[in-house]
């Protein structure tokens, strides 16, 4: 699973604390006008990994939860996708200034390596969530998740 690795001190929980550690969260971003969350993801995903040879699968997952940002509160709604490449090699070409500033790495992560880890992962669920996806044991609809 290909994760990246972030520190944004403007982004702070649904209280506006900001932590000062690096969290890991999956590929992807905002809805461009005129896009549906499948073409979003799969442009988010060539612009923040480089791949360009992605098939996307269903939505299984669906999120909501409150951020604040720069000290505004905003709701993200979120949609998670499947997604397959044959592409491993990584580019940050045509991430975005803010990007550049706020990411740390990008790193393709194995179960286990990630079941042991200790660090932070967003959503917060997702070792609960993944384990059954990686196991080809798909939902019949997208879900809603927890943080």
């Amino acid at each position: 699973m290909l994760l990246m690795r972030a520190h944004d001190p403007d982004v702070g929980d649904h209280e506006g604390r900001v932590s000062d550690t690096t969290y890991w969260f999956t590929i992807g971003g905002g809805i461009e006008p005129g896009e549906d969350p499948a073409t979003a993801a799969l442009r988010e995903i060539g612009e923040e990994t480089g791949h360009t040879k992605v098939r996307l699968g269903p939505p299984v997952w669906y999120r909501e939860c409150i951020l604040t940002v720069k000290g505004e509160k905003r709701l993200f709604e979120e949609t998670y996708f499947l997604a397959w490449t044959e592409e491993t090699e990584l580019s940050s070409e045509n991430w975005t200034e803010l990007e550049r500033s706020v990411i740390k790495d990008m790193k393709w992560w194995g179960i286990d390596e990630l079941m042991a880890s200790d660090d932070i992962f967003y959503p917060l669920c997702l070792k609960e969530y993944l384990p059954p996806l990686l196991n080809g044991e798909y939902p019949a609809g997208t879900i809603t998740i927890g943080l």
